[in-house]
């Protein structure tokens, strides 16, 4: 089975913990990670791969770090500076310097491109060879950015935006919240917030000329602050996961899509029974909390372990507003598998909008039974020419030392409900996913509730044909012991007469007839007892009385149908029924329909003479 997405992957010889793509180059991607201090015999590197060729990734630089330090927790590619592009990296000191109080956990490394390396001609292309670039990866600074830290503390999130970058420790006893300035080769701290509770996510985007906010989460909470030129604000709760009975999810990490908005992956309660998207509208000035603006579950039983969005339209300058545009959300799950969606983003005067948060593709057992350490998307800037086909890149990583790159195609769109006027420029081009997203399908419900339906219309016509009333249609009757009886209530009759008003006033007691036995009326002998005249002796007397049997041809002689009676025999029976009370004018002869009629005294003789 062919794959949908174009695919490249590759190994290390190093567990990997963070990865990142250069913001500015689509083709280079960064990892880190490693064996941590101690004779584990496992380095601990930082790698630059380049991914410039479909279905192939090579290693552009690589810088083995000291293995009496941490592995690399963390990393954060940011701006070129000229040729030279910057990584920082969160690596704790080695146990002696953490000893001594000293922990300069945030690196600095610079990377410089040399001259490209040419490969030997392959299969596929054997008359052209190919070039990767090489690069040189050398370390610039260290700094400590937390205040206080004790042994175990560790730098674990680490984000960075244009000038303004921010770091997050784990496993301390108090959980800070590092902003760091990026414009110097060493990092200037611009503040150490005290967190009341470790932060799970965090994330930062510039909304401004040097003016920048900070959102982080803790398990339940959504937190926003303020970076300004000169000083930076409070932090302020905008968003609380709502509690049902409870239980409550859990954030797992979050991304800003625009100054307006905000996404974030959740896990449900209970262990691996789904994963919840949210885009949440961001507080506008007279709002002090964050709304709702989308939300779609992940169906299957996994857990998020990671999250990945690009924009496929960015913006030439990050202060610049976000027009339409459509942004690819990526979810890893603890059973390797990678979720995809597509979120619409459309501007409107009043009021800017997030629409359309459907999957177009699931990506299973991408690092095999291995669990997914990161996910990373490649920042796509639409093309000038619209020749080549277009891709954005998705990089994976596992801590079992594997990286994969996916490919995703994407179309050109164009925008045609756009405003225009006569003489302005034609409407933007812009670039979406190829594979179409699937919208919610309501076909599982209607199918759930129309099997529901037909089970309970089939226990009722069952019930129906116990009590006999209804023609057989599922034929529950012969399933019952021929001890069970009958179900119906006293004084009913068989369901092809179901309602006649006649038999109901002539049958005794409850009868439940076979599939191929009939009712049939006769006149029988009743005997009537009465006393004598003072003697205390009674005598015993015959009479004539209608009753309603089941047809026995031995008991009951020969029987016809209401249609093969003669007039006077039809007569004759009217005269019966109506002295019996059974029969009236007003009901007409159609309760007769379905009744066999025995011989009525009198009659026969008659119909012979007549």
């Amino acid at each position: 089975m062919s794959l949908p997405f174009p695919r490249a992957d590759t190994e290390v010889d190093y567990p990997i913990y963070s990865v990142g793509f250069d913001p500015e180059d689509a083709n280079r991607l960064v990892i880190g990670g490693g064996g941590g201090a101690g004779r584990s015999g496992v380095g601990n590197k930082i790698t630059v791969f380049d991914a410039s060729h479909q279905g192939e990734i090579r290693v552009a630089g690589e810088i083995e770090l000291s293995r009496e330090e941490d592995s690399v927790m963390s990393i954060a590619v940011g701006p070129h500076k000229g040729k030279t592009t910057y990584v920082y990296a969160g690596i704790n000191s080695s146990s002696e310097d953490i000893a001594k109080g000293e922990n300069q956990h945030l690196r600095l490394f610079s990377i410089n491109p040399s001259k490209a390396r040419p490969l030997a001609a392959t299969a596929t292309s054997p008359s052209r060879p190919r070039a990767f670039p090489e690069a040189r990866i050398a370390e610039v600074s260290r700094t400590a950015l937390f205040a206080n830290p004790d042994s175990s503390t560790y730098q674990r999130l680490l984000r960075v935006s244009g000038s303004i970058g921010a770091a997050a420790s784990a496993l301390g006893k108090e959980p800070q919240l590092a902003v760091f300035e990026t414009t110097t080769p060493n990092p200037k701290i611009r503040g150490v917030l005290e967190l009341t509770k470790e932060a799970e996510a965090i994330d930062v985007i510039q909304t401004g000329d040097d003016e920048f906010q900070l959102a982080y989460v803790d398990r339940y909470e959504l937190y926003v602050v303020d970076i300004g030129s000169k000083s930076n604000g409070e932090p302020k709760l905008v968003f609380s996961m709502p509690d049902d009975h409870g239980e409550r999810p859990q954030f797992r990490s979050i991304r800003y899509l625009t100054r307006e908005f905000i996404l974030a992956v959740s896990n449900l309660p209970r262990k691996n029974t789904g994963a919840l998207i949210q885009g949440l509208r961001l507080p506008s000035p007279g709002h002090d909390k964050a709304r709702l603006a989308t939300t779609a579950k992940i169906p299957r039983k996994i857990s998020a372990t990671a999250l990945a969005v690009t924009n496929l339209s960015s913006s030439a300058s990050p202060t610049a507003p976000v027009g339409n545009t459509q942004f690819v959300v990526a979810v890893a799950g603890n059973d390797s598998s990678i979720s995809l969606y597509t979120l619409e983003h459309q501007v409107s005067p009043v009021l800017n909008l997030l629409l359309n948060l459907y999957p177009f593709h699931t990506l299973k057992g991408v690092h095999g039974d291995d669990n997914i350490s990161g996910l990373a998307f490649s920042t796509f800037s639409t093309p000038k020419t619209h020749i080549r086909a277009q891709y954005v890149k998705l990089a994976s990583t596992s801590l079992q030392k594997t990286v994969a790159v996916h490919r995703i195609p994407l179309k050109k769109f164009v925008d045609l409900e756009a405003r225009r006027s006569r003489r302005g420029p034609p409407p933007p081009t812009r670039y979406v996913v190829a594979m179409r997203s699937r919208a919610p399908s309501a076909r599982p419900l209607v199918v759930t509730l129309s099997v529901i339906v037909l089970v309970l219309a089939i226990v009722a016509q069952s019930v129906k044909e116990l009590c006999g009333v209804g023609k057989p249609v599922v034929f529950a009757q012969p399933f019952l012991p021929s001890w069970h009886g009958s179900l119906r209530r006293p004084r009913t009759h068989a369901s092809y007469l179901s309602g006649n008003q006649l038999i109901s006033n002539l049958m005794d007691g409850d009868r439940v007839l076979g599939s191929k036995e009939k009712l049939v009326l006769v006149e029988a002998d009743h005997a009537v007892a009465a006393e004598g005249d003072g003697d205390g002796e009674t005598t015993t007397s015959t009479t004539k009385k209608l009753r309603v049997d089941v047809h026995d041809s031995d008991a009951h002689g020969s029987a016809r149908r209401w249609d093969q009676l003669h007039v006077d025999e039809q007569d004759a029976w009217k005269e019966r029924l109506r002295e019996a009370g059974a029969w009236t004018q007003n009901m007409g002869e159609s309760v007769f329909k379905g009744i066999l009629f025995g011989e009525v005294a009198g009659v026969v003789g008659r119909v012979v003479a007549g």
